[in-house]
């Protein structure tokens, strides 16, 4: 990700970069890890100056973020060129790293969009793997994983997205609202995992009770499961070829 935005262009396979990544080990009951990138010649690439640190930063965790709602069946390259251009309006310092890297010193702001919505397919591609093996524990061990946490809009991987992210078939996460289930067929309290039936879907349909009520006797759910009652939820849906394959429940209302 750094090389694209410093270069402009996708590694191809087996493919060397000048730049180097570095990490240091996790603590012990922890995912989270420092990751360091740089360079055998950082007199060579200013970008890797402490003044363009924060730009860089910004700007690779805007592509990862962008990366992760595609491979979930979200995310538009339109908006994320606006807010790339945006950001170079008032921020001199991504300016520069842009004119040296995606926008090259001959180009103009304007070719931005064009460019990005010829390399970007690539760079998903090159990235999917990757993404795939960086979400593995969510959803196992934990319920979220966290990018550059310590940045004003962090970069944050749920459970839906997740699983879209790591499945062999196209997946298509929706974006949170109320759903009417109608009725709760099976419900694990250890896991969470549930069958159901939502109003305006036919069928049973997979679930996931995310909401830590769960655990408490006598919750919303155990007793719409004891009395075969309706239960309006909120939650965030997946769809598979238009059909709702699963839903993840964040709460009752």
């Amino acid at each position: 990700m750094a090389h694209y935005c410093l270069h402009g262009e996708v590694l191809r396979p087996r493919s060397r970069s000048d730049l180097r990544c570095y990490t240091l080990p996790a603590k012990s009951g922890s995912y989270e890890a420092l990751l360091v990138i740089l360079t055998a010649a950082a007199h060579e690439i200013p970008a890797f100056s402490d003044v363009y640190k924060s730009a860089l930063d910004w700007l690779i965790s805007k592509l990862v973020g962008f990366i992760k709602d595609k491979l979930s069946g979200q995310g538009d390259v339109n908006e994320l060129v606006e807010v790339i251009k945006l950001q170079a309006e008032k921020n001199s310092e991504l300016n520069t790293i842009l004119a040296n890297g995606l926008i090259k010193s001959n180009e103009r702001h304007a070719d931005l969009s064009e460019r990005l919505l010829d390399t970007l397919p690539s760079l998903i591609a090159a990235a999917q793997s990757g993404m795939r093996k960086a979400v593995a524990p969510v959803g196992s061990s934990c319920s979220t994983m966290t990018q550059f946490h310590d940045l004003p809009e962090p970069v944050s991987v749920s459970e839906p997205e997740a699983m879209a992210i790591r499945s062999q078939e196209e997946l298509v996460v929706g974006k949170p609202g109320p759903f009417i289930v109608n009725r709760i067929h099976s419900l694990s309290l250890d896991t969470g995992a549930c069958t159901i039936e939502i109003e305006g879907f036919e069928g049973l349909v997979n679930g996931k009770v995310d909401d830590i009520g769960l655990k408490q006797p006598g919750n919303p759910y155990s007793r719409a499961l004891d009395a075969h009652s309706p239960l309006r939820v909120r939650g965030r849906p997946v769809f598979k070829q238009d059909q709702l394959h699963k839903l993840f429940i964040t709460e009752s209302e």
